[in-house]
């Protein structure tokens, strides 16, 4: 399975490391704790650039599924141009060609339901993520004052306050992880989708040809159903 854009991935690592983890990791840590918040911002910034890409890979499946629509619709004309000549061969390739098409557009689509939605995913995390940053940013100087001040108290649990900035990064963590979680499951899913595709697509090839039949079959009456009724006029 192909990775997935990191922003729930590089958010988590970016801050898997506590604040009681970064008081005792360095000499500054409130140093530790502004680097912290840095890395965190600058990960969103790589995520944000992640949904640029998967906004151009959704708009190109759009135009896929455009011209594929366009494509289907030729090759119906032309099978029915087959038909006006009699040229049962001709036809029955042209109808060949449209099943292809189709199958093929039914696939984009499916895919592009699953792009749309993780492109809504990204957007949704990647404004999460700066809300929580934003509030942690405002607490900037507080948390790195506390950071130093623990670590020269010796201990991580008797400043006001501390627990509650632990607190604060643990959710962080916690909300994104969860978000990873449903994203992983969403790329399962997907996987999941392609495989039955490819399946449906192998025993659907098992039939075709009677599918093929009938189509034609289909088309001819029709086509003289057309001409009879042209004939009437």
């Amino acid at each position: 399975m192909s990775e997935k854009p990191g922003l729930f991935r590089r958010l988590k690592k970016a801050i898997q490391s506590t604040l009681n983890d970064a008081v005792e990791a360095v000499s500054d840590p409130g140093q530790e704790v502004a680097l912290m918040l840095d890395d965190l911002a600058e990960n969103i910034r790589k995520s944000e650039l992640d949904l640029k890409q998967s906004i151009v890979d959704q708009k190109m499946m759009e135009k896929k599924l455009e011209q594929l629509t366009r494509d289907e619709a030729a090759w119906q004309r032309r099978a029915e141009q087959a038909i006006t000549i009699g040229d049962e061969t001709l036809a029955r390739a042209a109808l060949q060609r449209k099943g292809e098409l189709s199958q093929e557009k039914t696939a984009t689509d499916e895919a592009l339901v699953q792009q749309r939605k993780l492109v809504e995913d990204l957007r949704q995390g990647i404004g999460e993520a700066k809300t929580k940053l934003k509030a942690l940013n405002l607490r900037r100087g507080t948390l790195m004052s506390q950071a130093r001040a623990s670590k020269q108290s010796g201990g991580t649990s008797t400043i006001p306050g501390d627990a509650g900035a632990g607190a604060r990064m643990d959710a962080i963590e916690t909300k994104i992880a969860r978000l990873e979680a449903l994203n992983e499951v969403s790329a399962e899913d997907m996987d999941g989708r392609i495989q039955e595709a490819q399946i449906d697509a192998q025993l659907n090839g098992l039939g075709a040809k009677n599918e093929l039949d009938d189509a034609l079959a289909a088309l001819k009456a029709k086509m003289q159903a057309k001409q009879l009724e042209e004939g009437k006029k």
